[in-house]
């Protein structure tokens, strides 16, 4: 079946830059001849960090990617359904909330972990009178960066949903609704269990998953994903609810 264009892939791209990069800053100071105890090895060090986030961050988004791939080829498709436009627009701005606070809670955290590793990395050789001013303005610099990422991710993804048109794909490995993928096939996820509410002016699907959010402290987060049904699909959502419920 046809369907709309895999979103994730971009997101693999990103792991592969980040982690070309953190070689390039991990090999370096080497191949350019740089005096390893004057920064060389700072450098090196932060380019372990950069590409160990780059190996998280592709192995993360080739686990969605592969998901969504099998969503939108129809493999596994328990329902596919299309909304009203304006119906659409009120959940996309729903999703951008929710989205742009998600964000904000995780800025604060990986802008902590980059303050802590900078201190630990550049403290000594400041004070020993190392001159590191270019090395770490240019670490310090990655946190605005972040930032600007935190930001903007919610908005983009928000002007997203509005293109992405009106319709919701269910799966066996996750939904896709509003131009987002939620799955409970990426590492460290999983689905606690699927809801189904008819007893309310706009029924819907919800969808418990539950993620990790911090690596150092194995802390999980649950996140409802909700999926409305459409008027005359109620059977299908007890179809897709009934499934889940005897996996």
């Amino acid at each position: 079946m046809s369907g709309p264009p895999n979103s994730e892939r971009s997101g693999v791209r990103a792991g592969w830059l980040i982690l070309a990069a953190g070689v390039a800053l991990l090999l370096g100071p080497s191949l350019a001849g740089m005096d390893m105890m004057g920064g060389g090895y700072a450098l090196g060090f932060i380019g372990i960090v950069v590409a160990a986030t780059g190996l998280v961050t592709l192995w993360m988004y080739a686990a969605r990617a592969a998901a969504l791939d099998r969503i939108l080829s129809g493999a596994g498709l328990l329902a596919h359904w299309t909304y009203d436009p304006e119906e659409a627009q009120r959940h996309a701005q729903e999703e951008f909330e929710d989205n742009r606070r998600t964000n904000r809670r995780l800025f604060l955290v990986v802008a902590a972990m980059f303050l802590v590793v900078g201190a630990i990395v550049f403290l000594g050789p400041l004070l020993e009178g190392e001159d590191l001013s270019l090395l770490l303005a240019f670490y310090c610099g990655l946190v605005p960066l972040l930032g600007l990422v935190a930001w903007a991710t919610p908005r983009l993804a928000y002007r997203r949903a509005l293109q992405a048109g009106a319709d919701a794909y269910i799966g066996q490995d996750g939904v896709y609704v509003r131009g987002a993928l939620h799955t409970w096939k990426q590492p460290f996820s999983h689905l606690k269990r699927v809801r189904l509410k008819l007893d309310r002016e706009q029924p819907a699907l919800q969808f418990d998953i539950r993620y990790l959010t911090r690596l150092g402290l194995l802390h999980y987060e649950t996140r409802t994903v909700e999926v409305p049904v459409p008027r005359g699909q109620e059977s299908k959502a007890e179809e897709v609810a009934r499934f889940f419920a005897a996996r």
